[in-house]
Order: C-alpha cells, then sequence, then structure tokens
C-alpha cells in the first residue's frame, strides 16, 4: 500500500497535515533518489558551468543570464521530478529515462508558473525601492507589506505548478484552481513553509560554511561540492508541492491518485 493510499483511508480526520506531508514527501525522495538526483545534478551542474562562464565567479556570482538560467533549469528539473512523483505515490516505479522523457513534455508550464511568479515578486518589490529612497521610514513599512503579499501569493499558489502539470486546464485558470485547492489549508501550508524553510537554512548553514572555508583556496572545488546539495533542494522542493496537491485532493474531492496520474497514462 502505498503513503498515499494510507493517507485516504486513515481514521483520524483531515487527509493534509503537516507531519504526513513532510513524511510522504521523505518516503518519495527515498524511493526515487538515484532517478530523481541524476536528472537534478546534471542540470544543476550544466547551469553551474554556464554561470561560471558568464559571471567567472565559482561561487555563484550572478551573470547576465542566471534569471533565465534558474527559471529554466527549475523547469527542467520540477517537470519530471514532478510526474515521478506522481508516479510513485500510485505505486509505479519509473526510471531516469522515463522519467525525463515523460517529464520533460510539461517543461514549458512549470517554467510559465516560475516566470508569472517572479513578475509577481518583481511588481510587487520594484515599488518598495523607490518608496524607501524617497521616505526610509514609509519604505520599510511598505516592503513588510510588499513581503507580506508575497508570502500569501506563495502559499496561495503552492500547487500551481502540479496543478498545471496534471490537469487539463488554461494556464492562467491553473492559479485559480491552486487557489480554490489551498482554501482552508493556508495556515497549515504556511506552517509547513516554515518548518522546511528553517530545515533547509540549518542544512545550508552547516554544509556551506565548510564549503565556503574551501572556496577561499579551491573555489572550482568549492562549486563542483556544491552541485548535489543544490540539486537535492531542487528535488525536495518539487516533490513536496505534489504531495501537497495529491493530498489536498484527496481531502476535498475524496480522487484517488490513479485518477490524478491518469493523465500520464
Amino acid at each position: 500500500m502505498t503513503d498515499l493510499a494510507s493517507a485516504m483511508i486513515a481514521p483520524e480526520g483531515p487527509r493534509f497535515s503537516i507531519g504526513r506531508s513532510l513524511s510522504m514527501t521523505l518516503a518519495v525522495l527515498g524511493r526515487n533518489f538515484v532517478a530523481m538526483m541524476i536528472i537534478a545534478i546534471i542540470v544543476t551542474a550544466i547551469q553551474s558551468v554556464i554561470e561560471y562562464i558568464l559571471s567567472g565567479d565559482a561561487s555563484g556570482g550572478e551573470g547576465s543570464g542566471s534569471g533565465f538560467l534558474n527559471i529554466l533549469s527549475y523547469g527542467l528539473i520540477t517537470a519530471p521530478v514532478t510526474y515521478a512523483t506522481f508516479q510513485d505515490l500510485r505505486g509505479t516505479r519509473v526510471d531516469t529515462s522515463t522519467t525525463m522523457s515523460r517529464g520533460f513534455r510539461r517543461v514549458g508550464r512549470v517554467m510559465g508558473a516560475a516566470l508569472a511568479i517572479g513578475v509577481m515578486a518583481i511588481v510587487a518589490i520594484l515599488p518598495v525601492v523607490f518608496v524607501y529612497i524617497a521616505n526610509e521610514s514609509i519604505g520599510v513599512i511598505a516592503g513588510i507589506a510588499a513581503a507580506v503579499f508575497l508570502v500569501f501569493i506563495f502559499v496561495t499558489w503552492f500547487v500551481v505548478v502540479p496543478v498545471l502539470v496534471v490537469e487539463d486546464v488554461r494556464f492562467l485558470a491553473g492559479f485559480g484552481r491552486a487557489a480554490n485547492l489551498s482554501k482552508g489549508r493556508r495556515w497549515s501550508i504556511l506552517g509547513l513553509l516554515l518548518v522546511y524553510a528553517v530545515a533547509i537554512i540549518g542544512m545550508s548553514i552547516v554544509l556551506f560554511g565548510g564549503i565556503a572555508v574551501a572556496a577561499a583556496s579551491a573555489p572550482i572545488l568549492a562549486l563542483v561540492l556544491m552541485i548535489p546539495f543544490l540539486a537535492l533542494y531542487s528535488v525536495v522542493g518539487a516533490i513536496l508541492p505534489a504531495v501537497v496537491y495529491c493530498l489536498l485532493r484527496v481531502e476535498k474531492e475524496g480522487i484517488g491518485i490513479d485518477d490524478i496520474a491518469r493523465v500520464f497514462d
């Protein structure tokens, strides 16, 4: 019995919870670690090399095409990992080649979602910069308001990528669909993201602290050492929304994982 099947018949009430989301995410990662990490490491390595060529900075300096590369890499990792996550939750194991070939079909929509959210962030942040230049006190207040707004849209649209990957909806309609699924569960999703953020920050301090020491004398070595950790963060960041999406649909619509993943058949 898969983790999602267990969640569907669990007697303790709501299907979605912070603990269940995290435990299922780690379970999916453990069962598909090799296939997912191969894809993520290849994409992250290529991105790192290109950024190093563009910026000449092995520590991850921003080159002229860094923003586009980030969106492209996000799509190339998230689309196949999302596909593999849905297959795993229905009890189907997929290899690396299948994950790539089937998942890459949704790259365009995934990149579009990342771009749309990025544009929203820019629209929220740019006015704050000008307000802060004009008046620092008001700028700080505006900055806090912008930060709250960005957190709100991120929580509201947390499952927009799985929606766009799985469901036959128009691109913009996918954001409304994601908002409907998160409705009533946004505080829990925020709590989940806070737990995840604390874990990532803690790991980063420990891991990148040691790598930073190596970077002083061997920047290329530091870049190589960072790649698998960056790839891992990308993989977990792709699995978690897919798991939350499945749990929300189980809870709110009573739909099974086979129905959810049927689009891939």
